[in-house]
């Protein structure tokens, strides 16, 4: 039996695309974000997160 590890951004590019927005409950001083699909219909509706808790985009990939 072999195995193959896989690479990072193998494993990332297999995963589908969506197209997201985000809003803040405050623009100057933030403390939550909301996270909901942008065009595009989705069975999570928004889903909201500590500030501090979020992880940039860029940082994920």
């Amino acid at each position: 039996m072999s195995v193959r590890q896989s690479q990072s951004g193998d494993l990332l590019a297999s995963y589908p695309d969506f197209g997201l927005s985000c809003l803040y409950d405050d623009e100057d001083d933030p403390a939550e974000v909301t996270v909901f699909p942008g065009e595009e219909r989705s069975t999570t509706e928004w889903l909201t997160a500590d500030v501090e808790s979020a992880v940039a985009l860029e940082d994920v990939r």
